[in-house]
Formats: C-alpha cells, structure tokens, sequence
C-alpha cells in the first residue's frame, strides 16, 4: 500500500530541503545506523514516477513546500488530522476488542488485537504521517507544535513522500 508522509526539515531552500528529507527517509527503509525498515521503499516527488506528484488535492505538488506557505501548511494540517482520526479510532476499536475479548483469545491474537496493539505503539511506519530529518515520528500535534517551535519556523520546509508498506 502507498500513503504520503511530510517529513518537516529545516533548509535553505527546496533542493536543499528534499535532500535532507531523504537522509530522513533512508533511514525509514533500513538505510544507515540505526535505522528501521518502517516502510519498504519511498519516493520523492522531484522523481516522475512519484504517485501524488498531481494529487486532486493539492494540484501539481512541489518536490519541497516552505512550512508558511499555504500548501506547506495545508499538507501539514491534513497530516496531523489524518494522524489523530486514525489514533482516535483505533483507540475506539482497542477499547471494543479488549473489552469483549478475554486474555487468552488476547494472547492468541483472536480479531488481531495484538497487531492492532503493535501498531497503535509504533513511532514510525503507516500510522505516522509526519517525520523529522532524522526519520522520528512525530506523533502528535503537540509533538509537531514543539519542533516547529524549537525551530526557526521560516527555515523549515515539508517535503512529502510517497511510501510503500
């Protein structure tokens, strides 16, 4: 399956913003120390075969979009709304699973609530929308608040990406 991340950056200018990403990104697919195979390969979209390159959305996306620009802002916006809908709901179905289920069928995965559970604790992969330039989750709104605030915010750039899982 394909989604599109952001990943928030602080850069001089677009080139420089998508470059950084991708250090970012690497990380994400396996790539370097310490990194984590959260998805399976990724894409920027200065590549032409990037699937949301023309997504109905946004129109035609830049590679790399200043966080105070309206569609910097709006692909950020729509990612932390999407992030937070999908953890309001999946802890809705958690709370009906644990609640019918007892701990045995728990234990043995019954409805697949022990995945549902591994990927409600998950600091990357497909329920995080947004990264930093080190490839970190940023799970939540307050979590995107304080890095945008410990940040120059004029400097920073969203670079979306188009991930495989």
């Amino acid at each position: 399956m394909h989604m599109l991340i952001r990943v928030l950056v602080p850069a001089a200018d677009g080139i420089e913003a998508v470059g950084t990403a991708r250090f970012a990104l690497d990380r994400l697919i396996g790539i370097g120390e310490g990194a984590s195979t959260a998805f399976d390969y990724y894409k920027t979209l200065d590549e032409s075969t990037a699937r949301y390159r023309d997504h109905p959305r946004y129109g035609g996306l830049d590679p790399a979009h200043r966080l105070s620009s309206a569609t910097g802002k709006q692909l950020l916006d729509d990612a932390i709304e999407a992030q937070a809908t999908w953890f309001v709901e999946t802890v809705a179905t958690l709370r009906e699973k644990l609640d019918t289920l007892e701990p045995v069928e728990v234990m043995d995965d019954v409805d697949l609530v022990r995945y549902d559970c591994y990927r409600f604790g998950q600091f990357a992969g497909p329920s995080v929308w947004i990264y930093d330039e080190h490839g970190a989750g940023l799970r939540s709104r307050s979590a995107v608040d304080r890095y945008v605030e410990d940040r120059d915010s004029d400097s920073l750039w969203v670079v979306p990406a188009d991930v495989h899982y």
